[in-house]
């Protein structure tokens, strides 16, 4: 089973009833003021500590990175400047790591 972290967007139990058996696919939502199950205060911090590493993530590859102005001709040529994107992002990650310097923090690593 794989599991998917997601917003609250995607609160529709018919819906992950449907992503459940169609593709073995769980996905954990934080709960709504008015959920039927109750949750942890851990539990909804934790959740919030995945969105924002999701999060950050996201807007580094898409802004940083210029994924969101990137208009490929083709599907191997976007996946090509994906991937090359990505090992950008891995190899800054990881220099960053041999530094003293907060993880993700790029504005450190370019001296801006």
């Amino acid at each position: 089973m794989r599991v998917y972290v997601a917003d609250k967007r995607f609160a529709d139990d018919q819906v992950h009833e449907r992503w459940l058996t169609r593709y073995s696919a769980e996905v954990i939502i934080p709960p709504h003021l008015r959920s039927k199950y109750p949750s942890s205060r851990d539990w909804r911090r934790w959740l919030v500590g995945l969105r924002q590493i999701v999060e950050t993530i996201y807007e580094k590859l898409l802004y940083t990175f210029r994924l969101a102005r990137e208009r490929p001709h083709a599907l191997d040529g976007f996946q090509a400047h994906l991937v090359a994107q990505m090992a950008l992002h891995i190899f800054s990650i990881w220099t960053m790591s041999d530094w003293d310097v907060i993880p993700l923090a790029f504005a450190e690593l370019f001296e801006w």
